[in-house]
């Protein structure tokens, strides 16, 4: 089979499939192959377009999207993270800004990714 140039407006209609029918009743057999090979390049542009704009969606759905189980993650690791980093504030010279620093800092993580939604 040939391959034929993606037309540039790959939408088929009803009338677009009679078309070909009667071009290959009309022209024959010997340019059957022809009007075949144009056809199956019209609709295989079709399913492409139609896959592309389907992923599409599907893609800006998903990725704007966080999963439940990832601020579940965050928010464990968040309350882990703030008893060792307070304790490190609290043993040095930070005191309690560094513990209000560190706090806001995990807030702030949290609220971001609580946010993204």
């Amino acid at each position: 089979m040939a391959s034929s140039p993606v037309p540039q407006d790959p939408r088929i209609s009803h009338s677009d499939a009679e078309a070909v029918l009667g071009a290959r009743a009309d022209l024959g057999p010997s340019m059957e192959p022809a009007v075949v090979d144009s056809f199956a390049a019209k609709v295989t542009a079709e399913i492409q377009r139609q896959v592309a704009s389907e992923r599409e969606a599907q893609l800006s759905q998903t990725s704007s999207a966080v999963p439940a189980g990832g601020r579940i993650a965050v928010a464990i690791i968040s309350v882990v993270m703030s008893i060792p980093l307070t304790a490190v504030m609290m043993g040095t010279n930070g005191g309690l800004l560094g513990v209000l620093i560190c706090w806001v800092g995990l807030v702030v993580v949290n609220v971001a990714l609580a946010m993204k939604r």
